[in-house]
């Protein structure tokens, strides 16, 4: 009887101390701040086509196209199957 009691007596106290580690744990962590997302929307112009000086090459399915623009000088060259 008295092995008995000795265990349960222990598991007691095992349980016992183990939910006030447990409760000092979660009421002591920092609490972190709470952040708030905020969206501005603002209208934006449509980017103007302007051609830059360079080269693009473009490959598809029906051919390949290649130009190059320098200054005032622009060369197009067009590929189809």
């Amino acid at each position: 009887m008295k092995k008995r009691t000795l265990i349960l007596g222990n598991f007691i106290s095992f349980a016992i101390f183990a939910t006030i580690i447990l409760l000092a744990f979660t009421s002591c962590r920092e609490e972190k701040a709470k952040t708030e997302t905020v969206v501005i929307e603002k209208q934006v112009e449509a980017p103007k086509a302007e051609e830059n000086d360079g080269t693009s090459l473009k490959v598809d399915g029906d051919g390949v196209e290649f130009s190059t623009k320098d200054g005032k000088k622009k060369t197009e060259i067009t590929i189809k199957d």
